[in-house]
């Protein structure tokens, strides 16, 4: 198997939101604020959590960003 052929997470997951986007002080990772806001959004549901977390995983730092731009900016 090609180094290219796995798959690997959106960087953007392992920096922290003050890193990441110049409009937060947050020091949070970003991966741990997505869990937070989806956790704060179906009343602290870990299962359900760990479900809604999965396609970060696999999706583009695109993506992600654009989704947190949309969630989580203030």
């Amino acid at each position: 198997m090609a180094e290219s052929d796995i798959a690997t997470e959106p960087e953007v997951l392992n920096i922290k939101m003050s890193e990441a986007f110049d409009w937060s002080d947050d020091k949070t990772i970003v991966r741990d604020a997505i869990w937070n806001h989806i956790m704060e959004s179906n009343e602290h549901n870990t299962d359900e959590t760990e479900k809604a977390m999965m396609p970060f995983l696999s999706d583009t730092d695109d993506n992600v960003r654009a989704y947190v731009e949309k969630n989580l900016k203030k």
